[in-house]
């Protein structure tokens, strides 16, 4: 995120945004001077978070017009001239004004006021969920109406088959209007329906679901040289289809340090956006008896294999989901981590 700018229009106000910068150990502590609404737009259309000492109406004036998504605007909080309340303004959710409130009311012993509906009354921020995790969210068109049932008190359907089970502690006690769902495709009836998954289910008919993506699942990868990346996401394509799997939940590829710097999986990794995880031979030899233990690996580089060690390695894990599947040039494994 851009460097915090913290805005002062009087001397009293920069005092506190001096003080507030100390406390932090971050900020750009600025004088508005004469000119609150350029300064304000300039940092606001630059994507900057905001901490504005000054009336709330000249803050709302001036950057009312220019607020566009709250999926996109930066982050503003106005704190009051005599330092005793931090309002959430601008960006509360998804940018984090919420939270920056809270920072600041501690900072300067002050009382955050947050006036999104979830908070007010204690309950989950469905755009947040597993954010902190790297959760991925298929369905955002119907986060809008999942988060009106959460906050009508509407019943809501919970489908977990993956990712960590504490997700909804961060605030409070589970909430008396969801309901767990234990078997897929469920059966009820619920305002919206609520699914942590890293399966490819069938959602047809469920309408509005929204479904978080727990990165989860950890690819073994053992490649000859050369491999092309079409050829490994080819075959990564075959295989999570053949499983029945989300891409959206590849949370890391693992493989023997020796192949880490092969072009075509370093490019592989890029594309989805996930880390390569590498292990040594001694390593990958320390796992247990493989499924599918390689002859021909062991009289190459002395151990019985690559994919299946090495997704068990990265994940944790002392199983796995696939036992190595063979490509012509590629093989792969599949590992679940629990604690992601």
């Amino acid at each position: 995120m851009s460097e915090l700018a913290i805005v002062g229009l009087t001397p009293r106000g920069l005092a506190l945004g001096r003080r507030l910068a100390t406390a932090l150990g971050e900020g750009e502590v600025v004088s508005a001077g004469g000119a609150a609404r350029d300064t304000l737009a300039g940092y606001f259309q630059a994507g900057r978070p905001v901490v504005c000492f000054m009336a709330l109406g000249i803050v709302v004036r001036t950057l009312g017009p220019l607020a566009r998504d709250k999926n996109s605007d930066p982050p503003v909080v106005v704190v009051d001239e005599g330092g005793r309340f931090a309002v959430s303004v601008l960006g509360e959710h998804v940018a984090g004004a919420n939270a920056l409130a809270e920072r600041v009311a501690r900072a300067l012993g002050a009382v955050a006021v947050i006036t999104t509906a979830s908070e007010a009354l204690g309950l989950p921020a469905v755009d947040l969920i597993g954010r902190d995790w790297g959760w991925r969210i298929e369905g955002g068109e119907n986060l809008t109406r999942l988060a009106a049932a959460v906050v009508r008190g509407d019943p809501v359907g919970v489908y977990q088959q993956a990712g960590r089970r504490d997700w909804w502690q961060g605030w409070g006690p589970w909430p008396v209007s969801f309901q767990r769902v234990t078997a897929w495709p469920p059966s009820g009836c619920w305002a919206a329906l609520l699914v942590i998954s890293d399966l490819a289910l069938p959602l047809a008919g469920l309408d509005p679901a929204v479904v978080y993506r727990p990165p989860t699942l950890v690819l073994g990868v053992g490649c000859r040289r050369g491999v092309p990346c079409a050829e490994i996401e080819a075959m990564f394509q075959r295989v999570w289809q053949a499983q029945g799997l989300s891409a959206l939940s590849l949370g890391a590829v693992a493989t023997a340090a020796i192949k880490a710097d092969e072009p075509g999986l370093q490019e592989f990794v890029r594309r989805h956006g996930v880390p390569l995880r590498s292990f040594s031979l001694a390593e990958l030899g320390g796992v247990g008896a493989l499924p599918t233990p390689s002859a021909v690996v062991r009289s190459k580089i002395g151990i019985d294999g690559v994919a299946e060690p090495a997704a068990m390695l990265a994940a944790s894990s002392t199983g796995l989901v696939m036992p190595k599947e063979r490509g012509r040039r590629v093989t792969m494994a599949l590992a679940r981590r629990e604690e992601a």
